[in-house]
């Protein structure tokens, strides 16, 4: 057994560790490249989304890798993420691959379980005491990890607006992610976390800036994966911009285990209310918080919202046209990037700094 999964933001960390500590086999995809969307765009439907197509292309270069084993996630409707498993499968048996699939329920039920149970049931013969002994430990031992590149990720916005050396943050953030990734214990997972942050925060800094602040709003795969989005958060934090997201894979984590109880209940709740000023139902998958969340954050004064979804993503699309009418009514300039396999990174570098040029407009004009 040699167990694959996607290659989506620092998420694979998460994944390694799990596999590591448990000691079971692994083999992760090569890092996102133009070569892993190529494999996507041409062995999928022109009108899929673009996650669709890159997490495709991870899978077919692990399975061409040797691993025979795929771990993905889940989700309801109206996103076709909850539909990719079903798609994918035949995709990838049309191609000759060989491999299992385990989908990890976007909510755990019965009937979730009962669907694992049998999936994995061929799995669980290649098991050995160690990996059931271990699993529980490396559960743990990968949301330490993921808690502490999220917590990296996030000073990395804070100061990135005030690099001298441009690029120097997303250098040592770099470096930083790869000392947890590296780290085998708790204590070392730690040591880890401290020389990130006093890699970050050591950096040579204009503290005098007054960065704009900004919201990225949007589908959750866009606005996690740079590869994605096309270094959009970079983009603009080198642009003078302190980026807020509030889509991370832990927040994601604890609401498929229902364990949303905190903070990040409250937030994820907040948002939906607000956005019944303008949609009287559920759309689904993150349209009600985007709006919602471009909603209070121009309340609670950030100076403009960025919108990221992948082309023919149905409930961002629906978010988008709404989005613009939020926009006018809260005074709050609102840019949605619509993302797909085309390159566009020199479109979107044009964009983002029309849009920072006019938050500069605004903030003098007031």
């Amino acid at each position: 057994m040699k167990v694959t999964f996607p290659r989506l933001g620092s998420m694979h960390i998460f994944c390694k560790a799990i596999a590591e500590t448990a000691g079971i086999p692994y083999i992760l995809p090569p890092e996102t490249s133009r070569k892993t969307l190529t494999l996507g765009v041409l062995h999928s439907n022109e009108c899929i989304c673009l996650p669709f197509k890159i997490i495709l292309g991870n899978f077919i270069e692990a399975l061409q890798m040797g691993a025979d084993t795929i771990v993905m996630v889940g989700s309801g409707p109206p996103c076709r993420l909850g539909l990719y498993d079903l798609v994918q499968k035949v995709i990838l048996e049309d191609m000759g691959l060989h491999y299992r699939w385990l989908t990890i329920p976007p909510r755990f039920s019965w009937k979730a379980l009962w669907k694992n149970h049998e999936e994995t049931k061929d799995l669980r013969k290649e098991l050995s005491a160690r990996n059931v002994l271990f699993f529980p430990y490396g559960l743990w031992m990968g949301w330490k990890k993921m808690m502490a590149c999220e917590a990296l990720e996030r000073l990395a916005m804070k100061v990135r607006p005030m690099e001298l050396k441009k690029g120097e943050t997303q250098k040592r953030l770099k470096k930083a992610l790869s000392l947890v990734d590296e780290a085998k214990t708790q204590k070392t997972v730690e040591e880890a976390i401290q020389n990130g942050k006093t890699l970050l925060q050591e950096m040579e800094q204009d503290r005098s800036r007054i960065p704009f602040r900004v919201a990225i709003v949007g589908e959750l795969y866009t606005v996690m994966d740079p590869h994605i989005n096309r270094g959009v958060e970079q983009k603009l934090g080198e642009l003078g911009v302190e980026v807020t997201r509030t889509s991370w894979f832990s927040t994601h984590i604890l609401r498929s285990l229902r364990k949303n109880k905190a903070d990040r209940a409250s937030e994820r709740v907040r948002f939906f209310e607000a956005s019944k000023a303008y949609l009287g139902y559920d759309v689904g998958a993150e349209c009600n918080i985007s709006i919602g969340e471009a909603i209070l954050r121009a309340q609670e004064g950030y100076d403009g919202i960025v919108h990221l979804m992948p082309f023919a993503c149905m409930p961002e699309t629906t978010a988008s046209g709404i989005l613009t009418k939020v926009g006018r009514d809260r005074d709050i300039p609102i840019l949605t990037l619509i993302l797909d396999e085309q390159e566009i990174e020199g479109r979107i570098q044009t964009l983002l700094e029309a849009f920072v040029e006019m938050l500069e407009w605004k903030r003098k004009a007031a």
